[in-house]
């Protein structure tokens, strides 16, 4: 990963940030609900992009048999956090957590069956570059599932976002299902469903698109 550090260090938290945002927003009801908002398989080997303090991946590690989960984030100290609290998991020997970004993804091509982003789609530097590299490393029907919070329904996502964000690069647009259901059909992937789940506590946008079998 050498060729690719700098641009690691571009979107990469600092520490301070870092911990504020795991202590906010690391361990949610919504990170639990993954293995279902993806209709997680127990043999399935799954990457998920920006993966923070590793909530989700312990949550797909929880349902897994014969499957693997990755979890990549561009920052050391998420990773930190991240392999501190997966080491105390039962399930930690199903868990392998690597320092890479979206846009370089070090795996296998056609090596994961899904692929998945929990709030983190429009945190990537480049969008683009980084849904080549999920085509790339998803085998053929594999799928990419984005999970987010229902953005457009929030105060915050009405005000003007200039400023806000504390200083954490986001692309707004991928903030909407829309936007993001759109970007999907621009790079290719196909049955594209667009759902939504309502509990308190869990609400969320799960948007899942295909690739082709061949």
């Amino acid at each position: 990963m050498s060729d690719n550090k700098y641009e690691l260090l571009d979107c990469a938290w600092c520490d301070k940030l870092t911990e504020d945002y795991v202590e906010q927003w690391g361990e949610l009801l919504l990170h639990q609900k993954t293995p279902e908002f993806c209709n997680l398989l127990p043999s399935e080997i799954v990457l998920d992009i920006g993966c923070g303090s590793g909530a989700s991946v312990r949550a797909i590690a929880s349902n897994l048999t014969t499957g693997h989960v990755i979890g990549i984030d561009p920052t050391p100290k998420m990773l930190e956090i991240a392999s501190n609290l997966t080491v105390k998991d039962k399930h930690n020997k199903q868990v392998t957590f690597l320092h890479a970004g979206a846009e370089k993804i070090p795996v296998e091509s056609e090596s994961c069956d899904l692929v998945l982003a929990v709030n983190t789609l429009h945190h990537w530097i480049n969008v683009n570059d980084g849904l080549d590299e999920v085509l790339r490393i998803l085998k053929p029907a594999g799928r990419f599932v984005s999970v987010d919070d229902l953005w457009e329904e929030s105060i915050e996502f009405n005000q003007d976002q200039a400023g806000s964000s504390e200083h954490i690069s986001c692309n707004h647009e991928l903030k909407t299902r829309d936007g993001i259901v759109n970007l999907l059909k621009s790079k290719g992937f196909s049955n594209i469903s667009n759902e939504e789940h309502r509990e308190p506590d869990a609400t969320a946008s799960i948007i899942t698109g295909y690739k082709a079998k061949y």
